[in-house]
């Protein structure tokens, strides 16, 4: 965490979304020149998750942390004229059942739902996209 925060702090970059960020549990880790927002499994670790990692000058801008489950969480940000939200994926493979995939599409169909329509929505991470026919 440590490492990753160093680099961005070197670029441009003020928030990170991270996807399979694979901690357990739900939580906020605050530190001198950042802040970590994630959410991961509540009974195992090294599988899944989501967050965000935001540099301590975006820390006033943040309306808003929603954990929804291991795979999806958004953050709302306060704009200049439109708030911005921002919704972490971490989508499941094809080796998951369809009902899986239909379920985690129906969560992210929920949280955009849910989402004020005066707000600007930026979907991030990973959608574990595969193009072309072949594996």
């Amino acid at each position: 965490m440590q490492e990753l925060a160093k680099q961005i702090s070197e670029t441009q970059l003020e928030i990170l979304a991270i996807p399979e960020i694979r901690w357990g549990g739900t939580g906020l880790i605050k530190k001198q020149n950042y802040s970590l927002y994630y959410r991961g499994f509540s009974s195992k670790t090294g599988q899944a998750g989501t967050g965000f990692i935001l540099l301590k000058k975006m820390q006033n801008y943040v309306i808003g942390f929603e954990p929804y489950n291991e795979h999806l969480c958004k953050l709302r940000i306060k704009g200049k004229y439109n708030n911005i939200m921002l919704i972490n994926v971490y989508a499941p493979t094809e080796d998951h059942t369809e009902e899986t995939n239909e379920q985690f599409y129906d969560n992210l169909q929920y949280l955009l739902d849910k989402t004020p329509k005066s707000d600007i929505i930026i979907i991030l991470g990973d959608v574990n996209a595969q193009l072309g026919r072949e594996r």
